[in-house]
């Protein structure tokens, strides 16, 4: 029995020393932390409040997290716009993600839905400041001109009438300076012609017509190249714009045409006939090359042929097919060839470039420029007319293109 009762002694002795020791454990780790509590400035608090304005609050769906946001809102506010943070509270104000911006730019979510509808309001506001960005762009554009075409059936005669210029913005080098027109007639043969100069102006009157006794089905394969030209004192070529002549005719027609900066490469201001149409039921795009026309003359005495190849991306994928090669005819080509180009699939947008190529007698082949067919097209116009072919299936679109470098 003595033996037992010293056993119990010692027991309760031994458990009564770890108590002790881990009461003491206890109090020097509630110490500790709160001494780094208190020392702390860098530490996130998703309760702390940003300077003198309301942390924007993510509520979740969880619901035992909507009840505990639910009750500390119905607590009356202790902290106003106006009043001191705490330094608990201030933990984030001396970090690098200094938040200084005064209460009224800080906005309160109340709920995910809140957090959605705001999202349009924003996202209207990034588009206004786009167009208003896009609008002063268009500030540069050099401006536009005025020219008046007629046609003479009885005397084989093309006027043309230069009438004026509209919102021209060029560089002012210190001096006054003066512009003219220089005017090429894209034939087989260029005709050239020249405007009179005149004192710089944004709304520079001309009224000058120029006229040339030529053949009408020789024009129709031809084009009109308008190019503005300063003289202050050197002749530099600062913008210019191109008409195909292709619906000339005897009555009178008026055009403004915008001017572009001019290109720095050599340009090629030929046109491609093509018809394309989307056939889903045979799951491939329909692509007719029929003509090209104002095709340029060969500079040198070696015959020059021509042919258009066409390309088709999709998911990566690239089909190649091309034309005969055929020799102009009044800086015409007539193909009247069609293409097939099946889908990979029907929910992917695909898109084509047609490039067109001419060719000397020794197979040296030179890209003259190409037409971009697809809704990432450069051109607004090609984008508006393969968007009809692709909402209105089996239907032909057929439209003349300009070439543009390619």
């Amino acid at each position: 029995m003595e033996c037992l009762k010293n056993c119990c002694k010692n027991f309760i002795k031994k458990n009564g020393k770890e108590q002790e020791t881990q009461g003491a454990a206890r109090c020097t780790y509630a110490e500790r932390k709160a001494e780094l509590l208190a020392s702390s400035q860098a530490t996130f608090s998703p309760e702390a409040s940003f300077h003198q304005g309301q942390m924007a609050e993510y509520v979740s769906p969880n619901s035992s997290r909507r009840d505990t946001l639910k009750n500390r809102n119905s607590k009356p506010q202790s902290q106003g716009p106006g009043k001191t943070l705490k330094p608990s509270q201030q933990r984030l104000s001396s970090s690098m993600f200094d938040l200084s911006s005064p209460p009224s730019h800080m906005q309160r979510f109340d709920s995910v839905s809140s957090v959605l509808s705001s999202t349009p309001s924003m996202m209207g506001s990034i588009e206004s400041s786009l167009e208003s960005i896009t609008l002063s762009g268009d500030e540069c554009e050099p401006g536009k001109v005025c020219v008046r075409l007629h046609y003479q059936e009885a005397l084989e005669q093309v006027w043309i009438t230069l009438v004026q210029c509209s919102d021209l913005n060029l560089p002012l080098d210190g001096g006054r300076l003066k512009i003219g027109f220089k005017g090429i007639i894209t034939i087989p043969k260029p005709i050239q012609f020249k405007s009179s100069i005149k004192e710089y102006c944004q709304d520079a009157s001309f009224m000058e017509t120029f006229v040339f006794a030529l053949r009408l089905q020789q024009l129709r394969c031809s084009a009109l190249v308008l190019r503005l030209q300063t003289h202050s004192p050197k002749k530099r070529t600062v913008a210019e714009c191109v008409l195909s002549l292709r619906q000339l005719g005897p009555e009178d027609t008026e055009h403004w045409l915008d001017l572009n900066p001019p290109s720095k490469s050599s340009v090629c201001h030929s046109e491609l006939h093509l018809a394309t149409c989307f056939q889903p039921v045979n799951g491939r795009i329909q692509v007719q090359i029929h003509a090209a026309q104002n095709l340029p003359a060969s500079s040198s005495p070696l015959t020059q042929a021509f042919f258009v190849k066409v390309e088709m991306h999709q998911l990566g994928r690239v089909v190649k097919k091309k034309t005969r090669v055929l020799k102009a005819s009044g800086g015409q080509c007539q193909w009247e060839e069609t293409f097939h180009f099946l889908l990979s699939a029907l929910d992917h947008a695909c898109s084509l470039s047609v490039k067109l190529y001419s060719r000397s007698s020794v197979r040296r082949k030179q890209c003259l420029g190409q037409v971009q067919l697809g809704f990432d097209s450069p051109v607004p116009k090609t984008v508006e007319q393969w968007k009809d072919m692709m909402a209105h299936p089996e239907k032909v679109v057929a439209a003349w293109y300009r070439l543009s470098a390619s």
